[in-house]
């Protein structure tokens, strides 16, 4: 017989009608919607200073890279020109930095050679024999009457003068940076020049003549001009015959961007009170190639001009039969 469980069963107490439940507190509070919203934009600010910290750091990463590359610590700048629109504005920021730009095939590329072909215009050498050429240069000299004509002119030689660069030369002038020296005779252009005035450099663009002797006349007519308006020195970008022969010579990039930078901070004037003449109005510019000469004649032979820009062919540069 199974034994008897004498423990009664102890009747839970009951629960008074008083008592409430109180919920377990959950592990995290909820975010308010203000918060929540503050968080995010601590997020999303944090997440741009790393954007930005590490675009900035690959910038100066690429760059150290480049200083190290020859030819020049400047080299590129080239590259970032090469991606940025071709305007006015542009093409004014990189004379400022010693850029040019030239066109070849329906490309642009922009250039800063480690070396610049320069003259100085206080070391101008004018031989005896072009003394007395020049006296004889039978042609009346103006500055900024027929622009375009210039531009076309030298346009028509084949050369790294394409039409949209043309007319940026064209606002160029119109915004009293570039300007152009015109040879005529009995009223016909026979000769022109064009180039961009840079603080106190003067960079020599593109030059054509159908005349004997008028490059040289267009040159010193040029060169007089700018010493007397207080510029520095003329830009002939690379090596030429024509450049050299006037006592122009290579000097590095570093000591070219010095001269930027000096004439940027005192800038010279083409005019002496910034006018321009009106357009076609004709301004005569006497040519001094001595004490008193402005004798008139007619020589005989002639010889052609090739500015560094008109030799220079593609990135890597080149021969080009430039112009007359």
């Amino acid at each position: 017989m199974a034994p008897q469980n004498n423990h009664l069963p102890i009747a839970s107490e009951p629960r008074s009608s008083t008592d409430t439940i109180v919920p377990a507190e959950p592990a995290a509070r909820e975010l308010s919607w203000e918060q929540a919203v503050s968080k995010l934009r601590q997020s999303r600010a944090q997440l741009r200073e790393l954007r930005n910290k590490g675009t900035v750091r690959v910038q100066r990463l690429i760059g150290r890279a480049t200083t190290l590359l020859p030819p020049t610590p400047f080299g590129a700048l080239c590259g970032i020109f090469d991606t940025l629109p071709l305007n006015v504005e542009n093409v004014l920021l990189g004379y400022a930095q010693g850029i040019y730009a030239l066109e070849i095939n329906g490309t642009v590329r922009w250039h800063c050679p480690p070396e610049r072909f320069v003259l100085y215009l206080g070391e101008l050498r004018i031989s005896a024999a072009m003394r007395r050429e020049l006296k004889l240069a039978n042609y009346t000299m103006t500055f900024d009457r027929a622009p375009r004509e210039v531009l076309e002119q030298c346009a028509k030689q084949g050369t790294w003068l394409s039409e949209r660069l043309l007319e940026i030369y064209m606002e160029l002038f119109e915004l009293g940076a570039m300007h152009t020296i015109e040879a005529w005779q009995g009223g016909t252009l026979v000769g022109g020049s064009f180039g961009v005035s840079v603080g106190t450099v003067w960079t020599s663009e593109s030059m054509f003549h159908s005349a004997p002797h008028a490059g040289k006349v267009l040159f010193v007519t040029a060169a007089q001009h700018l010493r007397e308006r207080g510029f520095e020195l003329m830009d002939g970008h690379q090596y030429t015959d024509h450049f050299a022969r006037f006592g122009a010579r290579d000097v590095p990039i570093t000591e070219y961007r010095a001269a930027l930078a000096r004439g940027l901070a005192a800038p010279a004037r083409f005019y002496p009170d910034r006018a321009r003449p009106p357009r076609g109005q004709s301004t005569d510019a006497p040519l001094n190639v001595a004490p008193g000469s402005t004798s008139p004649g007619n020589p005989s032979a002639s010889r052609s001009t090739t500015t560094g820009k008109q030799r220079q062919k593609g990135p890597h540069g080149g021969s080009d039969p430039g112009v007359s």
